[in-house]
């Protein structure tokens, strides 16, 4: 068992049309998809070959959802953890990488809890 087999809040799966951007280090990543979204977090999907720069710890910085229906603000988030990802084998063509949103203000917490709650209740809840 591991930290996100331990989650509090409900998180909700995503369609393709759900992706973010952030900075690391000073580089621009662009359309990054999110497979699931949570008031504390996500899971997103790298391309293997990258995921090497997005070991647990990192930090994320200008991170921003580009889906119409979610907040519209810049946020930080940590790497908490990498799915598929090794460094001794071949990378794969893609990993999952899960974060966790810091320092959520009020206004953001609450446009993510009620879109968390909308979905929820449309039936789109991964837990």
């Amino acid at each position: 068992m591991n930290d996100h087999d331990h989650r509090r809040d409900t998180r909700v799966i995503t369609g393709p049309e759900f992706a973010i951007s952030f900075t690391l280090k000073g580089h621009d990543f662009r359309d990054v998809r999110i497979m699931n979204l949570s008031v504390g977090g996500c899971l997103a999907l790298l391309g293997g070959r990258t995921a090497r720069f997005f070991l647990p710890g990192a930090t994320l910085d200008n991170l921003v959802f580009l889906h119409p229906d979610l907040p519209k603000a810049s946020l930080s988030a940590t790497v908490t953890y990498l799915l598929g990802y090794s460094s001794t084998e071949a990378a794969a063509d893609q990993v999952g990488m899960g974060l966790q949103f810091l320092s959520l203000d009020g206004p953001i917490r609450q446009a993510l809890e009620a879109w968390v709650g909308a979905a929820t209740a449309a039936g789109r809840a991964a837990d």
